[in-house]
């Protein structure tokens, strides 16, 4: 038995108070803000106070500051919190005690129900990083040397920024000299008015894209779309560029050295401890040595830490009738066991509840069996225990009542404001009919101008199938409508799939409906198919999207609700085993937007006629984990790849989307009882030939003891089976058609 002490006497808990004088502040006035709402909170340490960042810079940090993330999810009257404090690499000891105590003081607050995490600078675990899909900026300097988090039309600013990274891109800003340049990757130069992206010679069509996103955030969010975009080639450097750099020498090639990589190597190596001060100080004992874990070993009245930190990853169990001290010190304790084993410092701690699990948790454990199931696709919710909070059901329409709901939803109020709505032409902006508000065409694009007291937000919606001359004249047109109202409206540019709650909120509760393809200017598709099929899938609780698929049976999910249009001018309302009441709703709306008289049927129960209007039946996604309302094993995504010299596997982090398959690598898409391999086409056999090994090692290793026998489906890009497709939200056939990636940079630019 190895027993390991920590000590947490009254001198060092004095010294830990008086360092950072929120420790006496058990309820801070900042608290009072903190999840209230769904959505992401985040603060920075200021003379060691709580201070708000705001929400248009969220994702971008100070190397010399600590910050304090609540990322709250709601569903009814349940919660779900994940609490992080940040360190930068260059942030002082009292701004990381303050971290450190604010965090427990918060989740002491919300009842000691979030999962609280630890987050390095550059080691960021990826429930953090899946925040922040354009990315991290970490930015010099911190509050000690005046740096401040403000919104900024600073026209005279002069930044260089690196960007890291493929899965997870890290904007990291250096010296602006020619030495910080390599051939290998993209940086940013920032000159205020000019926003510069210089592509080395030697980078690739993924690092593009990643540096645009991060410079069309710094034009849209720093510079409120006042400045301008410009891509440049190695070698091609404007007079401008040259001014401020000096002439360019010979550059050196990348750095290949990866931020983080995955290894799944030792998935297995786990090892169970009890943590008790029972004796008068903290003792950690081990448990068990060998997983997969028995969940009964998890005692209530007992924090344990399960220890993979051969993998970097320490786990804090909290017992919910454990000693206070116990689970209050519960960070504390992991960070002393992690010295005391030697680990690498950037070990990444996550601080668990009882009834607050993580799938990734749960995987240790030998049929692990929950409380409360959950709700949703791959989703844990925690039932309230403790009314610390107001609870409020999860409403869009009040997102806006909470400050901090632009940075995770973009809500400045609730929509009620005046809305206009006008599709692009080659000659100008032509208004679209207020009856159809909320219905768009795939190949249109539109710009939708909302007026409310605080001021006007131009939405420029940009169809999938749009052209390259339609992208151009509706950011042309976007430009131009806020020059003739002053120069002072908010600009938001959203592509097909990708609206924010606010823009959904514009349209009084009414779900979205995209139809594939076509153009309103014609009243439709100019020849309209005989046979239409409409999938209709619930997000943010009550707010449901509906998009039109190809009309085959192989579109169909047994998560979702669907509408089939007939020949007849009949409709069929698919209800999947798995389908929520808003979206059979959702279904039941759009046959009265086309004045269908539909049938319902459920899934299994379809007539012989549902099948031949389909084209016969087909494979389709569906499976018990479906059919079932409670999904506890969260599907996860890894990119596979060894561009940089060496094999490794990087997790996606959030929510993963058709758009997350790089093209150039091989991706691993875990659905519990499937793994399946997606291959690239431009991925090389060395990718090829060591994804299909790993994949077999990632079963054989897997933690919780899965079957063996789980099967490997190997799926070549451009021919994905219903069994794939279905994971991904508004799957796109046609994607592949075409160079997308190419398209979405451009986009970006405009």
């Amino acid at each position: 038995v190895l027993l390991l002490t920590h000590s947490t006497g009254p001198s060092q808990r004095t010294e830990q108070q008086s360092v950072s004088h929120p420790g006496a502040m058990v309820n801070h006035k900042e608290f009072d803000k903190a999840g209230r709402e769904a959505g992401l909170q985040i603060w920075r340490i200021e003379k060691m106070e709580l201070v708000p960042v705001p929400d248009n810079l969220r994702g971008n940090f100070y190397v010399g500051d600590a910050y304090v993330v609540l990322h709250t999810v709601k569903q009814r009257d349940c919660c779900f919190y994940d609490l992080h404090y940040w360190l930068g690499k260059e942030c002082s000891q009292d701004e990381s005690a303050a971290a450190a105590i604010f965090t427990v003081q918060l989740d002491d607050f919300l009842g000691g129900k979030p999962v609280q995490y630890r987050e390095l600078q550059g080691f960021e675990s990826t429930a953090f990083t899946g925040y922040f899909k354009g990315g991290i900026t970490y930015k010099a300097g911190g509050v000690a040397s005046g740096f401040q988090h403000v919104v900024t039309n600073d026209l005279s600013a002069q930044r260089l920024f690196h960007i890291k990274g493929r899965r997870v891109v890290r904007a990291i800003e250096v010296t602006l000299s020619w030495s910080s340049f390599n051939r290998g990757d993209c940086f940013i130069v920032d000159l205020g008015a000019v926003i510069y992206q210089w592509c080395g010679s030697d980078c690739n069509k993924f690092e593009r894209l990643k540096a645009a996103q991060v410079a069309a955030g710094i034009r849209d969010n720093e510079r409120n779309g006042r400045a301008k975009l410009v891509v440049v080639e190695e070698g091609s450097e404007p007079l401008e560029f040259i001014e401020v750099l000096g002439n360019k020498p010979q550059l050196p090639e990348g750095d290949d050295k990866d931020d983080m990589t995955a290894d799944i190597s030792n998935r297995k190596m786990a090892k169970l401890y009890m943590v008790s001060d029972a004796s008068g100080e903290m003792q950690v004992t081990l448990v068990s040595e060998e997983n997969p874990f028995c969940q009964s070993h998890l005692l209530s009245d007992e924090c344990f830490i399960l220890d993979h930190g051969k993998s970097k990853m320490i786990f804090v169990w909290k017992g919910r009738n454990a000693n206070p001290d116990e689970r209050k010190t519960a960070m504390k304790t992991a960070e002393g066991f992690i010295k005391q084993m030697g680990y690498p410092a950037n070990t990444q701690i996550q601080v668990l509840p009882e009834d607050g699990e993580t799938p990734i948790f749960k995987q240790f454990f030998q049929g692990w069996k929950d409380k409360n199931q959950s709700e949703g696709f791959g989703k844990v919710f925690v039932t309230e225990r403790i009314a610390k909070i107001r609870q409020i059901e999860f409403d869009a329409s009040k997102l806006h009542e909470s400050q901090s709901m632009a940075a995770q939803y973009n809500m400045v109020d609730d929509g009620t404001g005046d809305t206009q709505i006008f599709r692009v032409e080659s000659n100008g902006r032509v208004p679209v009919d207020p009856n159809t508000y909320g219905q768009f065409y795939g190949g249109d694009c539109y710009i939708i101008l909302y007026t409310y007291e605080r001021g006007q937000i131009i939405y420029t919606w940009q169809g999938a199938s749009s052209t390259i001359d339609e992208l151009t004249a509706s950011a042309f047109l976007t430009v131009d409508l806020d020059r003739s109202l002053g120069g002072n409206a908010v600009q938001v540019r959203v592509s097909q799939g990708k609206e924010p709650a606010h823009l959904l909120s514009l349209f009084k509760a009414k779900p979205l409906i995209v139809y594939k393809s076509g153009t309103s200017r014609l009243g439709g598709q100019a020849s309209e198919p005989p046979t239409r099929l409409f999938q209709v899938r619930r997000n943010l609780d009550t707010i449901t999207r509906i998009a039109e698929v190809d009309a085959e049976a192989g579109s169909l999910n047994s998560n979702d609700a669907y509408l089939l249009k007939v020949p007849s001018g009949q409709g069929y309302l698919w209800v999947g085993k798995g389908a929520s009441e808003e979206e059979e709703k959702g279904a039941q709306y759009l046959s009265e937007v086309l004045s269908l008289q539909t049938q319902p049927i459920l899934e299994g129960q379809e007539p012989d006629d549902f099948w031949s209007a389909l084209g016969g039946r087909k494979d389709y996604q569906t499976s018990k984990r479906l059919e079932s309302k409670s999904l506890t094993q969260q599907p996860r995504l890894f990119a596979c790849s060894n561009k940089t010299g060496r094999f490794i596997i990087e997790e996606v982090p959030g929510e993963f989307t058709q758009e997350d398959l790089a093209e150039d690598d091989v991706m691993l898409l875990d659905v519990w009882d499937q793994v399946f391999i997606w291959i690239g086409k431009d991925a090389n056999e060395v990718e090829r030939t060591e994804s299909v090994k790993s994949a077999k090692a990632y079963i054989d290793s897997d933690p919780g003891g899965r079957d063996k026998r789980t099967s490997v489906v190997i799926v070549k890009q451009g021919h994905e089976p219903p069994t794939f497709t279905g994971w991904f939200l508004g799957w796109d056939a046609a994607r592949w058609n075409s160079d997308a990636l190419a398209k979405t940079v451009k986009t970006l630019q405009l």
